[in-house]
């Protein structure tokens, strides 16, 4: 078939005649009780680490795993203080990290997700270029869907979603870990409410 005779065919086609009824979508399941509960079950399904209590709990928890690796991380109030002591990399040489260190703007407990949206105090680099990062995500802001997230997401620029560490099956259909972004994803579960800074 020559390119006008199918571009002739759609023309002709009546418009939404290919798409189903509406009655005919499925229903999605409610949301469980327990959104917490989920989330670090579908994130651990999803590849991720993860490490649940309270803010002192999971700070000690990260400079166990970082030990003296470079480190680089955003400007948020939780994330410097979550980094305090660690052996911070100079923003302008991202590649030289270990270790990113981000707070994520919301979990989706259906997927195990976490959203980070660019802002100037949090760079979407921290969760990209190092090789091993670590999630600080509070509880409170975890969600069933994406569509929940959605319904009022936090200002800022581009809006990332994560589930789980980096993976490519491009290379001869062989699935590799860590091909463009991070291969080691430790999610910090922040059951406290946030603190103020003393």
């Amino acid at each position: 078939m020559r390119q006008e005779e199918f571009l002739e065919r759609l023309r002709r086609r009546p418009a939404g005649r290919h798409l189903p009824p509406a009655e005919s979508a499925p229903d999605l399941p409610a949301p469980p009780a327990d959104l917490v509960r989920v989330f670090a079950e579908m994130a651990t399904k999803a590849g991720c680490r993860v490490a649940e209590g309270s803010f002192d709990q999971l700070r000690a928890r990260l400079k166990d795993e970082v030990g003296q690796a470079p480190v680089l991380h955003g400007a948020e109030e939780e994330v410097l203080r979550l980094s305090e002591g660690l052996d911070e990399v100079d923003v302008d040489d991202p590649f030289a990290a270990e270790w990113g260190v981000a707070l994520a703007d919301g979990g989706v407990a259906r997927t195990g997700s976490m959203c980070f949206v660019r802002r100037q105090v949090s760079p979407l680099t921290a969760t990209l270029v190092p090789p091993r990062i670590a999630v600080l995500v509070p509880d409170a802001k975890i969600v069933w869907d994406l569509k929940d997230y959605l319904a009022s997401p936090p200002k800022g620029g581009s809006l990332a979603v994560v589930s789980g560490p980096s993976r490519s099956a491009d290379i001869e259909n062989d699935l590799s870990i860590g091909v463009h972004g991070p291969g080691d994803v430790l999610v910090l579960l922040w059951h406290d409410e946030p603190q103020q800074a003393e």
